[in-house]
């Protein structure tokens, strides 16, 4: 048996390389995987496709987030637009939070508690040049990340909300904008290293976990 029999879970961004390793993952312990194949970036989006998912499925047990978006290509504070920050904002750290928002809203609404991560890349913590919003929504997404799950916890429902930081990971665009960073571990990592972490939180092992910000970087937050 898998440990997420019988369980439902939703990832946003599933058709990209990191999305695709997460839904593999909690495919192969035995979840039901459903991809967000909605707009996640407005509010009429998550409202009707989780109505959709409530309808047919009758519970949400894991929901993922994944955000990736940065500016395709690298620029100085001084040449970014404000239509160009708000631009990566919104399909990062405001995704991110409408999930979050709606996502608890319908876990409660089944009451079978449930797990959500957030998956946001290092430079949450270190900062690169040429990529402020990307910076910006990160940070964001950590921070949210800490305040969901203490909202959760007054609230009593047993929904957790962890992080999992990503660093330099290959065939990713966290992993194109950390080429140059030093690894301690010595090489980058992969997206099974990403969802095998996603796994775990999402999972009953991690049942005391909450509000945490799982760094999956070869040590680079360390160094």
């Amino acid at each position: 048996m898998g440990k997420f029999d019988g369980r439902i879970a939703l990832v946003t961004n599933a058709g990209g390389a990191t999305g695709q390793a997460i839904c593999a993952q909690l495919e192969k312990e035995g979840a039901t995987v459903l991809s967000a194949d909605f707009d996640v970036t407005t509010v009429e989006g998550w409202e009707s496709g989780l109505a959709a998912i409530g309808d047919k499925q009758g519970r949400l047990d894991i929901l993922v987030t994944i955000s990736e978006a940065k500016y395709d290509t690298p620029k100085p504070i001084t040449e970014t637009s404000l239509e160009e920050f708000r631009g990566v904002n919104r399909d990062n750290i405001e995704a991110a939070f409408l999930a979050n928002r709606y996502g608890v809203v319908k876990m409660r609404e089944f009451g079978n508690g449930g797990s959500i991560i957030n998956v946001a890349p290092a430079t949450a913590t270190v900062g690169v040049s040429g990529q402020a919003a990307f910076c910006a929504s990160a940070n964001g997404i950590r921070m949210m990340t800490r305040g969901a799950a203490l909202s959760c916890c007054e609230a009593k429902d047993r929904i957790r909300v962890n992080c999992v930081q990503a660093g330099r990971i290959e065939g990713t665009p966290d992993g194109d904008v950390m080429a140059d960073a030093h690894i301690p571990l010595g090489r980058a990592g992969t997206v099974d290293d990403i969802a095998e972490a996603v796994a775990f939180l999402a999972s009953d092992e991690a049942y005391y976990i909450t509000g945490y910000v799982l760094p999956v970087d070869g040590g680079l937050l360390a160094a």
